[in-house]
Parts: C-alpha cells; sequence; structure tokens
C-alpha cells in the first residue's frame, strides 16, 4: 500500500510569532519601531496585509471583507488599535495605529473560543428553569422525581 501525497492546498497554521516577526521588520527604523506604530492608514495596511492570519488560507478571511481601504479603515478602528492624537504643530489630529495591537487582535478574532457556559447556567437549563441572564429568580425549579 502506497501513502497518499500530502494535499497540495495544505499549509500551515499562521503563527503568532511568525507574523510578529514580519511587523518587526518591515516596520521603519526609527523611535516609532519600539512603540510597534504607524502614522498612516496606507502604512498600516501595507504591513497588514502581509500578515499570514490575513492570508488565503487563514480561517479568519472567510469572516471579513477586507477589500476597499475603507474596509480596512473600518477593521483597523473596530480592532482598538487606532488612537487620535492632538498635533500642536499642524493644528489637526495625527492617527496612531498600534500595529501589535492590531495583530493580536486579529489572532484574538480568529482562533479565540467563546467562553463556556458555567455550571450553573448548564444546571438550570437542563432544569428547565431560569433563562441564561434573568435574574428575576433566584433558583430553577427542579421537577421531583416519583419512584
Amino acid at each position: 500500500m502506497t501513502s497518499r501525497p500530502r494535499s497540495r492546498s495544505f499549509s500551515s497554521t499562521p503563527t503568532f510569532s511568525s507574523d510578529l516577526a514580519k511587523l518587526k521588520s518591515s516596520l521603519p527604523t526609527s523611535s516609532n519601531s519600539s512603540h510597534s506604530t504607524v502614522n498612516t492608514y496606507q502604512e498600516a495596511i501595507a504591513i497588514a496585509s502581509t500578515f499570514d492570519v490575513l492570508g488565503n488560507n487563514s480561517t479568519l478571511t472567510p469572516k471579513l471583507k477586507l477589500v476597499s481601504e475603507d474596509d480596512w479603515i473600518q477593521f483597523f478602528q473596530k480592532s482598538g488599535a487606532v488612537e487620535q492624537q492632538l498635533d500642536n504643530n499642524n493644528g489637526g489630529d495625527e492617527v496612531v495605529i498600534y500595529m501589535e495591537r492590531f495583530l493580536r487582535y486579529c489572532f484574538d478574532i480568529a482562533y479565540k473560543m467563546p467562553p463556556s457556559p458555567s455550571n450553573r447556567v448548564l444546571r438550570e437549563t437542563k432544569a428547565g428553569g431560569v433563562a441564561a441572564g434573568d435574574t428575576s429568580a433566584t433558583t430553577a425549579a427542579v421537577p421531583s422525581l416519583s419512584i
């Protein structure tokens, strides 16, 4: 019996460390590189588009629509990695994008599992008692067993 060749469509799961290395190597050598920040959305998009977690074979890609620059900007803003800072020299706002924070956000939404329900909620559900979040009753009714 011969072994089946490995599928060509198989690729390894993206890792945070490899994407972080890409991020660090793509940042300009300046004071910003120690904080992994960039000051324009165009720079941020160029760097983020190299991340494997946002690549074609990632579990995150089907969940996102990153076609236009506006799509990317909304995604960056939703991640919590964008700060508006007052630029006193030019009288306007300056954008600061924390790329490592953005990368962590990408991995969080790609691979984090939702929280498990507590044992109390499971017991109440099985007993047909209080629905999750309902605080009007403190104990669930437990049916009595007759033998």
